[in-house]
């Protein structure tokens, strides 16, 4: 089964190559994937065949079939999908600890996408073959809330509340150490590490402006549960601005080292960070909802050693 997909040619792409833009609009099939597409002759413009080559004009009509998301990510009916809620054009589901949101090549198993085009299936094609419905993220190691669009109408309309900033998202955290006040907002702007290009750094020039607030929900003789709000959705961010408030997240490898002992005596396996509450304006008939992913056992298991030491 192949997938079509069309194009027309604005302005900002006249005079690129054929290749250069097909790979700009749909980032998750490479250029090279792309120059074989068209000269297997599976990509027009004007109804006829081009070379990779071919100079774009504005106003040009680009037709492509593509293989069908199956081809690029095999449906895997060994992951568990916990959902959370299901309609027509949002899934909504709670993603364990552990396992990434989708996968980077194709071809790949192990991720919730493999799992959701098994467990629940249809979804939106606007994030591409290896990002179908996929319209934000969690890191590897954290847990909780998490929505997908299952039609291309709710993802155009999930994407632009999120790039709007009109989605509420709370975090619970367990960090090493406390924050200055039981209250407080942490607005450090981020860049990407450049010797480290899969970890991000405090960048005053360059960087992009990052928001999070944060409070005290309880407080142990040397950590603390805190709740948190980003008002933005760097990636990261809250790990980085959690690092540089003196608190970094309990587990947490990559920013967190100064409670890695303390990690190690409390047996946590990974960052104890979890997207506990997500709420936004449903693209079907423009509510408000909210949905709740319960705290996991694992960071349970960590407050309850907590609360019985102090």
């Amino acid at each position: 089964m192949e997938e079509k997909k069309q194009f027309r040619v604005s302005p900002s792409g006249a005079g690129k190559r054929i290749d250069l833009f097909l790979a700009e609009e749909l980032p998750d099939c490479s250029r090279s994937r792309w120059q074989r597409l068209i000269r297997s002759g599976m990509v027009t413009v004007g109804g006829e065949p081009v070379k990779p080559h071919h100079r774009l004009k504005e106003g040009e009509e680009i037709e492509a079939e593509l293989p069908s998301a199956e081809e690029f990510l095999p449906p895997s009916p060994f992951l568990p999908l916990d959902i959370i809620h299901r309609d027509e054009d949002i899934l909504v589901v709670n993603k364990p600890a552990g396992i990434i949101v989708h996968p980077v090549k194709a071809g790949r198993d192990g991720t919730l996408l493999n799992a959701i085009l098994f467990h629940s299936p249809p979804l939106s094609s606007r994030g591409g073959p290896l990002r179908r419905g996929i319209v934000h993220r969690l890191d590897k190691d954290t847990s909780g809330v998490l929505v997908v669009a299952r039609n291309d109408r709710a993802h155009l309309h999930l994407a632009r509340k999120f790039k709007q900033r009109k989605v509420s998202k709370e975090y619970l955290a367990l960090v090493f150490g406390h924050p200055p006040r039981d209250r407080g907002e942490v607005s450090y702007p981020i860049g990407r590490n450049r010797r480290r290009r899969t970890t991000m750094v405090v960048r005053y020039l360059g960087g992009k402006a990052a928001l999070t607030a944060y409070e005290v929900r309880e407080r142990f003789p040397d950590c603390a549960l805190l709740l948190l709000r980003p008002s933005t959705g760097r990636t990261h961010q809250i790990r980085l601005h959690l690092a540089r408030l003196g608190c970094p997240v309990l587990g947490d490898r990559q920013y967190g080292r100064p409670g890695l002992a303390r990690a190690d005596e409390l047996e946590v396996k990974r960052q104890m960070l979890h997207a506990y509450r997500l709420r936004f304006e449903h693209p079907a008939n423009g509510k408000n909802v909210e949905f709740i992913a319960p705290l996991p056992d694992d960071m349970k298991e960590v407050l309850t050693r907590l609360r019985a030491s102090e």
